[in-house]
């Protein structure tokens, strides 16, 4: 058993004397660990509980502790990875301290590592130091009594999280009293805390008995807080349900959106971007076709130069070597049928992402936009497995690529001329297309040389499609869609096809490459989405050559068998 260091339980106690949060507490114990002629044994102490101190955690989540102590080397992340040394060091203090709230946090780490013969006690004692501390809290009058009610609306919500995992019923329904008198008294404030109420409310939700009291305590809140504000929709939404009756969410369901849509013409540029679309959101989901279309029109009225948005360009210099390079390889073929093959054949090498472990404006959710909207068309997902990092490697992997395929075009023109006649020659031996659509390639082509680049995309791009869909029925993949219910029977349109391409047994990278510079908003450049439906600028000259590239590809590569 650890005995109590006294110079360190009353370093402890004045710690959190006033107390303003555990994490506030951790410098003073690292001070006085490090103080001169401390004994070891103090040190030992004094760490272990910064340890105790620095652990945090979102509501229902794991606990999460990056301790560095006296040395280099962090300390373990979860409670029960520590040894039991440090357990035991929590367990003298947690019924010794002073203040309920470090004697809480003790207890409920203590509980997490399943430390001592009895480790139910410590989760029960928890229970009852949070509730304590949140009444400690709530009767400060100090100049930071703002966040010690936000701290006790924190442990109560905590302690009652604690009684749910353990079914202390009796415990539980004084929590909930508790909690709900909170949140009415923070109703009442002359300043009402409405992220209080909100911390008091939202765990209380799940459970359908304790809809009838929540209800009367959301009415309060709806009519207490700022007509057309982001809190009152979001009471609004708890509000509906906790309400059974049709025609009442109805009612609700539009004082929602009128509350989103008044809040979002209060913001400007992305911001109220963003709450347009999460009322149409709604709008959609309740089935609500008048308010949607309402917020359609909203929307549509906003110009792109509303939303603020600053083009920022990374100047980038690629070295002489690669270029030089690509062209070498037109140089070394013996005639353009040959030329054009080595182009068709040459895959883009995609860079590994970054470290999925990495913090920073790459590990960022990142919303995309179509600005002829303007719409939010998708939002990334930064801690997906497939996330924003692998689609920009892609996609600059993808961008480098084509920067090296413009300049080998740009050499089969230099080196052989080609005329309209020898191109269409090349492209029809052995047949895949009738000359006659074999032709809009070639004028692609010719189109690219000139510099008319709106001409060479607008002709490539079907190309594309077109010969892909030829190449895949060669390989007996198919490539039609039955009618379906009012949906009349069709031929599979480009993004389905390039979902078939390894049904037809195209190697990778090729289907990645595709996908991701002619697949939908979330797969990448999405070039052909953007350019058939007007919806981009006259794409960079280098990712015209990528789609002409695309065409080659398909019309020379050869299949296995």
């Amino acid at each position: 058993m650890v005995a109590v260091q006294l110079e360190v339980l009353k370093t402890l106690d004045g710690a959190s004397t006033p107390f303003i949060s555990h994490q506030q507490m951790v410098s003073m114990l690292e001070a006085a660990a490090e103080a001169e002629g401390r004994p070891e044994t103090e040190k030992e102490h004094l760490h272990a509980l910064g340890a105790a101190m620095f652990f945090f955690r979102q509501h229902n989540g794991p606990w999460l502790g990056s301790y560095r102590g006296a040395g280099p080397d962090a300390w373990a992340s979860s409670p029960d990875q520590l040894p039991s040394d440090v357990h035991a060091i929590w367990a003298a203090y947690a019924d010794t301290a002073a203040h309920p709230a470090v004697c809480a946090r003790l207890h409920h780490l203590l509980w997490k590592a399943q430390y001592g013969a009895r480790p139910f006690s410590s989760l029960q004692t928890a229970i009852t130091k949070y509730r304590e501390a949140a009444s400690l809290l709530l009767a400060d009058s100090s100049p930071h009594a703002q966040s010690s009610r936000q701290r006790a609306a924190y442990f109560l919500r905590t302690a009652h999280e604690l009684a749910v995992s353990c079914n202390q019923r009796q415990e539980l329904a004084e929590i909930i009293a508790e909690m709900l008198a909170l949140a009415g008294v923070a109703l009442s404030w002359p300043d009402p805390d409405y992220g209080v109420i909100t911390t008091m409310t939202e765990p209380l939700m799940g459970d359908k008995n304790n809809h009838p009291q929540l209800r009367s305590l959301l009415q309060r809140a709806v009519e207490c807080s700022p007509d057309g504000s982001l809190h009152q929709a979001e009471f609004l939404k708890d509000l509906r349900r906790t309400e059974a009756d049709p025609d009442a969410q109805r009612g609700i369901d539009e004082r929602v959106i009128a509350a989103l849509i008044s809040h979002a013409e209060t913001q400007e540029g992305m911001a109220k971007l963003l709450y347009l679309g999460e009322a149409a959101a709604f709008a959609r989901v309740q089935g609500l076709a008048g308010p949607l279309d309402r917020i359609r029109r909203i929307q549509q009225k906003i110009d792109p130069q509303d939303l603020g948005l600053v083009q920022v360009r990374t100047p980038w210099d690629l070295p002489t070597i690669f270029l030089d390079t690509a062209r070498a390889a037109i140089d070394a073929t013996d005639s353009l049928d040959q030329a054009l093959r080595t182009i068709a054949l040459t895959p883009p090498v995609f860079a590994e992402p970054a470290d999925p472990e990495q913090h920073g404006l790459f590990r960022l959710p990142s919303v995309r936009l179509n600005l002829n909207g303007p719409l939010v068309t998708s939002i990334s997902d930064a801690d997906s497995p497939v996330g924003q990092g692998l689609m920009n490697a892609r996609v600059s992997s993808m961008e480098f690529h084509g920067l090296l395929v413009e300049a080998q075009l740009d050499q089969v023109k230099e080196r052989f001329a080609p005329t309209t006649e020898q191109l269409l020659t090349v492209f029809t031996d052995p047949p895949l297309a009738p000359a006659i659509r074999m032709r809009g390639l070639v004028r692609a082509l010719h189109a690219f040389w000139a510099h008319d680049d709106d001409v060479a995309i607008a002709l490539v791009l079907p190309r594309v499609e077109g010969l892909l869909r030829r190449r895949l029925k060669e390989a007996d993949v198919a490539v039609i869609q039955h009618a379906q219910g009012t949906r009349p029977g069709q031929v599979s349109q480009l993004g389905s096809l390039i979902g078939s391409m390894a049904d037809a047994r195209y190697p990778e990278p090729w289907p990645t490459a595709f996908r991701t510079l002619l697949g939908g908003p979330n797969e990448g450049i999405n070039l052909r989405n953007d350019v058939l439906h007007d919806l981009a600028d006259t794409p960079s000259r280098h990712r015209i050559a990528l789609a002409l590239q695309a065409a080659l590809t398909v019309l020379f590569l050869p299949l296995p068998e």
